[in-house]
């Protein structure tokens, strides 16, 4: 009985400090209302007035120098003072009005028009400030001699002020349009980039279990360790599908998984040896972007040879990129073969990824020829990123 009365004690203590720590909702509600009345009103009514207290006292800097007295200052500063009140409804006329109207000419033409009412209300509005400083002798409502002038000097202020206030709105749309034409551009180039890719991986597909099924006959346990090869080959692909770019360590490692099918079917008779510089495991590539230059290698190169031969890939850093070369021995091109118009499938496709990821590149992203000693070089370029120049 003393037990649970002991427990009931705690549980209602512990309810009390959780009640005590939750803020009450009025208090948060009050918070909130204040914060966006701070957004909406405060901020943008200090940054106006603070915009127009300094062009007052940039105009009244002349009128410091000459060394004239406090009052002449004093007037330029409410002059603004008395575009801050009125900037509010300018800005709203734009919201309202000029938003919904992308013409130049239709906005000049609306701003024009009202620049004849608020230089009148700016004339008015100044005089009435001014009423508060009787040093200024030349206040439009008690001089009226001064009034055309403050007319025409206010319907000047307007019209700069509207000016770079527009100015400054087309060239935040324009950076805005920018940012929308980049962002579109990069999806465009990620589609393209999807589909070439769509485009090669059903021919290496087919490419690799056409070579597959010549084995399940004869050697089904070797099929086995093909298929499980080019599982991993395709889970792998998949897992980097989004990614345009990957690091070359995991490029390497896709194309390990193709290696192994090869060499399930050709043994000794194909030699693949792979010499890489450490620092370049880090830089970025394509990604399948060696499967298909090695498949090349294999399938006109080195297949048709009762002697098979031997690929070589290198990787370098040098000049701020990535050089990666596939060399093999075989038979070589032909005399007449030209990559525009004798590639296959997978140069093809290689060569336009390259192009649409690396535009300034040009030819020398991708260039094939015919090896002194005999066989084919490919030779890949590929800019390094700033983190591993």
């Amino acid at each position: 009985m003393i037990s649970a009365r002991s427990n009931s004690s705690i549980l209602a203590n512990d309810v009390r400090q959780r009640v005590q720590r939750v803020p009450s909702v009025p208090s948060v509600q009050a918070d909130d209302v204040w914060h966006r009345a701070w957004r909406a009103w405060f901020r943008p009514a200090i940054l106006i007035f603070l915009i127009w207290t300094a062009v007052g006292i940039f105009l009244a800097l002349p009128d410091m120098l000459k060394g004239l007295p406090w009052y002449h200052f004093t007037a330029k500063i409410i002059d603004s003072w008395a575009w801050a009140l009125l900037t509010p409804v300018l800005l709203l006329i734009d919201r309202k009005i000029a938003a919904k109207d992308q013409s130049i000419f239709r906005l000049s033409l609306l701003f024009l028009l009202l620049s004849v009412p608020f230089s009148l209300v700016h004339t008015y509005l100044s005089g009435l400030l001014l009423l508060s400083v009787p040093q200024v002798w030349w206040n439009p409502l008690t001089n009226s001699e001064f009034a055309v002038y403050y007319f025409l000097g206010g319907w000047q202020t307007y019209c700069a002020a509207v000016g770079i206030y527009q100015c400054f709105r087309y060239y935040s749309r324009y950076l805005t349009g920018q940012l929308e034409l980049g962002r579109v551009e990069k999806s465009l180039l990620e589609w393209r980039l999807n589909a070439l890719r769509l485009h090669l991986e059903p021919h290496f597909l087919f490419n690799a279990l056409n070579a597959i099924s010549s084995e399940v006959g004869a050697d089904p346990v070797l099929a086995r360790n093909m298929i499980g090869d080019l599982a991993a080959l395709l889970r792998g692909s998949l897992d980097c599908k989004d990614r345009s770019e990957i690091p070359l360590a995991q490029e390497l490692a896709l194309l390990e998984h193709y290696i192994s099918i090869q060499r399930f079917r050709f043994g000794d008779r194909i030699q693949i040896e792979l010499d890489i510089e450490a620092e370049a495991l880090k830089a970025m590539v394509p990604s399948m972007l060696l499967q298909p230059l090695v498949e090349n290698a294999i399938r006109h190169g080195l297949e048709g040879r009762l002697s098979g031969g031997k690929i070589n890939i290198l990787a370098r850093r040098a000049a701020g990129q990535l050089q990666i070369r596939v060399l093999d021995d075989g038979v070589g091109l032909p005399a007449t073969w030209r990559k525009e118009t004798s590639a296959g499938l997978g140069v093809r496709v290689t060569c336009e990824r390259l192009a649409a990821l690396y535009p300034d590149l040009g030819e020398q992203a991708l260039t094939i020829q015919r090896r002194p000693s005999g066989g084919t070089e490919v030779a890949i370029c590929v800019p390094l990123n700033e983190g591993w120049r």
